[in-house]
């Protein structure tokens, strides 16, 4: 079996139109899939076996904000920057929140009423160290 033919028998097509990874996922939420004798996350797999090259620097990203989705009419290539900026510009990574600003904030205010970490994390959909970051002002946000 090619690496191709191995990749596809892993994925579902969804209503939406999203091909997701019905594989080992890491915590994060992205697939994983073992190819050249490393794991490597499924959707930059998917790029690489239906679309081409990924030039170095350069990451895949989703058009449509599921990270579960490998389907290469979704994926295309930006760099970091792009990535945060389409994050932000959909609303996908701060929750209910309008801007990064209003979530380190609010953030802080939970934190100083008592909130847990975690709790907090849970609350707004992000990981328990992104607001341990927003708390101790150990991470700014430049556009």
């Amino acid at each position: 079996m090619n690496d191709l033919s191995r990749f596809l028998s892993k994925v579902s097509v969804v209503d939406s139109g999203c091909h997701e990874w019905q594989s080992t996922l890491h915590r994060d939420g992205y697939g994983k899939f073992w190819y050249t004798k490393k794991q490597v996350q499924a959707h930059r797999v998917s790029y690489l076996l239906q679309v081409g090259e990924i030039p170095a620097g350069l990451w895949v990203l989703h058009k449509c904000d599921n990270r579960k989705c490998v389907n290469p009419e979704h994926l295309y290539l930006g760099d970091a920057k792009q990535n945060v900026r389409d994050k932000v510009e959909r609303c996908k990574w701060w929750g209910r929140m309008k801007t990064p600003f209003e979530i380190v904030d609010a953030c802080r205010k939970l934190y100083s009423e008592g909130w847990t970490q975690q709790k907090i994390a849970d609350h707004y959909g992000i990981q328990q160290t992104q607001v341990s970051r927003y708390i101790n002002l150990k991470q700014r946000i430049n556009f």
